[in-house]
C-alpha cells in the first residue's frame, strides 16, 4: 500500500474525499488543499483517471522536519526508495516549493536533495557510482511547509485538470476541476433541465456531460505514472479499458449559451474532442434574449465578474438581465460562482449555501439555491 496524496484547490477537498470513497481508496483524510488516502497501484490509476476536481496523485514517500539544509540531507537520506529505483535509473528532483519555511533556495534545496538520495542509494547498491545510463527517469517532488518537508513521486505529470479537450479557450475560462465541482455539488441528473447562460468555452456544459454520459475525466490522456516501471503500463491500460466499457449511451440535452460568437465556436470545438457534442445545444445567445420554458431545472453558471473583464457598467447590466430571467423561472435551482459578494441581491436570488474556493490567487464564492419541492 502507498500513501498517497491529491491535491485540490481550496475549497474542494470535501469533494476529492467523496470521489475517492467511490473508488475504495482508504484511510481518507483531508487537510487545507490535500486529501491524504492509503491505495495500491490499482489505486493510483483509479485516482489519476477517475478523480474530477483533484489537482493530480502523489506518492509520498516520507515526510520530517527540515529547518536546516543538514536535517533536509538526513531526512531525504534516511528514506528507502528500493521499491522506486534501480542501479542504473536517472534521478531528478523535477520540482520543489517552499512556502513558509527557513530554506527558500529552490536550487540549494533540489542540490542538497539529490546528493542526499545519492548517497542513500550507493548504500543501497554498494557502489561508489550510480552510472544513470538507463532510458528510464523517476522524478522527485519537494514540498517545504512551515519547515517541514514532504517527499513525492508525481503520478500525474500534467496536472488533472488538463483533460485534453480544451485546445482553445477564451478569456480567463473556469477550471475543469471547479466546473465538475460545480456540477456534483448539485443534485442534477440527465432527466433534469440543465442551462449555462455563460457558457464562454463550454466547460461546465461539457463536465456536466461527461458525468452524465459516465466517462471519466482523464479517459483520453496520458500520465506520467505510465511511465513509472514499479507501476507499469498494462494495469493501465486494463482500468482504462473497464471505464471505457462502463461509459453510458444515454440520451439527453445540455443547453448552454453565451453571447459571444468566438465563445460559442470554441465551445462547440471543445466539446466535440470530448466527444459529447451530441448532448450539449450551443447557441450564440445573450441573457436578455433567453425565454426558457420549463417550469423547474438546473442554472449553472459562471457569469463574468469584475476580475475577469474590468467592464463594471457591463457586469451590472447582465445582472438586471439575469434578474429579469430568473423571475420568470417558476421553480428553478440556481448554482452560480463568482467573486461578486453581493450577487444574490443583485439577481434577486436568496442563495441558502455559499462556499468559498480559491481559484488561483482569485477568492471566490460558489452560491447554491436548490427549489423547494413541490407539494403534490
Amino acid at each position: 500500500m502507498y500513501d498517497l496524496v491529491a491535491p485540490c484547490l481550496f475549497g474542494l477537498e470535501k469533494t476529492v474525499a467523496y470521489e475517492l470513497k467511490k473508488i475504495g481508496a482508504e484511510d481518507i483524510k483531508i487537510t487545507d488543499g490535500r486529501v491524504h488516502f492509503k491505495g495500491d497501484d490499482i489505486m493510483i490509476v483509479k485516482s489519476n483517471i477517475c478523480l474530477r476536481t483533484a489537482q493530480r496523485v502523489l506518492i509520498q514517500l516520507g515526510q520530517f522536519k527540515a529547518s536546516t539544509f543538514e536535517e533536509l540531507f538526513q531526512g531525504i537520506k534516511s528514506i528507502n526508495y528500493s521499491k522506486y529505483i534501480k542501479k542504473d535509473y536517472k534521478f531528478t528532483i523535477a520540482k520543489a516549493k517552499s512556502v513558509k519555511s527557513k530554506l527558500t533556495s529552490i536550487p540549494t534545496i533540489q542540490s542538497i536533495a539529490k546528493k542526499a538520495m545519492a548517497e542513500r542509494l550507493k548504500l543501497l547498491f554498494d557502489t561508489d557510482i550510480l552510472p544513470e545510463t538507463s532510458n528510464i527517469e523517476i522524478p522527485f517532488n519537494i514540498l517545504l511547509q512551515n519547515d517541514i518537508a514532504n517527499l513525492y513521486i508525481d503520478t500525474s505529470g500534467a496536472s488533472l485538470h488538463k483533460r485534453g479537450y480544451r485546445e482553445l479557450t477564451v478569456e480567463a475560462p473556469i477550471r475543469e476541476t471547479i466546473a465538475a465541482f460545480m456540477v456534483e455539488a448539485t443534485p442534477w441528473n440527465i432527466s433534469r433541465p440543465f442551462y449555462d447562460i455563460t457558457c464562454g468555452s463550454g466547460t461546465i456544459p461539457i463536465e456536466a456531460a461527461l458525468i452524465g454520459l459516465n466517462i471519466q475525466a482523464g479517459i483520453n490522456r496520458e500520465f506520467l505514472g505510465e511511465r513509472l516501471p514499479f507501476i507499469g503500463k498494462k494495469i493501465w491500460n486494463t482500468i482504462r479499458s473497464h471505464y471505457i466499457s462502463q461509459e453510458k449511451d444515454e440520451d439527453f440535452i445540455i443547453n448552454a449559451y453565451d453571447k459571444d460568437k468566438n465563445a460559442i465556436e470554441i465551445a462547440k470545438n471543445n466539446a466535440k474532442i470530448a466527444g459529447v457534442e451530441n448532448h450539449i445545444n450551443f447557441e450564440v445567445k445573450d441573457v436578455k434574449e433567453l425565454n426558457i420554458k420549463e417550469s423547474n431545472g438546473f442554472i449553472i453558471s459562471n457569469p463574468p465578474y469584475g476580475v475577469r473583464i474590468g467592464e463594471e457598467k457591463e457586469i451590472q447590466q447582465l445582472y438586471s438581465y439575469m434578474k429579469k430571467l430568473f423571475k420568470t423561472l417558476d421553480n428553478f435551482s440556481y448554482y452560480i460562482i463568482t467573486s461578486d459578494e453581493e450577487i444574490g441581491d443583485k439577481i434577486g436570488i436568496p442563495f441558502q449555501k455559499n462556499r468559498k474556493i480559491y481559484n488561483g490567487r482569485i477568492k471566490t464564492h460558489f452560491y447554491q439555491y436548490l427549489a423547494p419541492k413541490k407539494k403534490i
